[in-house]
């Protein structure tokens, strides 16, 4: 694991291997997060909608969820209302 110093101005140089690993290029924006008393480098996807998409696999379909709660919800009030 690598050792940097901060500047003067509290900057740090990510090394070469670790840009090249995680692909950051010149001009790339990564998030700084505290975790647990330590410093997380994490990159940001220039395009964070194309990043998350396809991210839920299988079959998966809110319209088609939707209806079936619907007609779940429609026969249990048939089934309880009053004759």
């Amino acid at each position: 694991m690598p050792v940097i110093q901060l500047s003067a101005k509290g900057q740090i140089l990510i090394p070469k291997v670790l840009r090249r690993k995680l692909g950051l290029k010149p001009g790339a924006r990564v998030q700084l997060v505290e975790q647990e008393g330590q410093l997380v480098v994490r990159p940001v996807p220039s395009d964070p909608i194309a990043a998350a998409t396809g991210f839920l696999k299988g079959r998966f379909s809110f319209t088609k969820d939707l209806q079936r709660e619907h007609r779940e919800e429609a026969r249990r009030d048939r089934s309880t209302r009053p004759r």
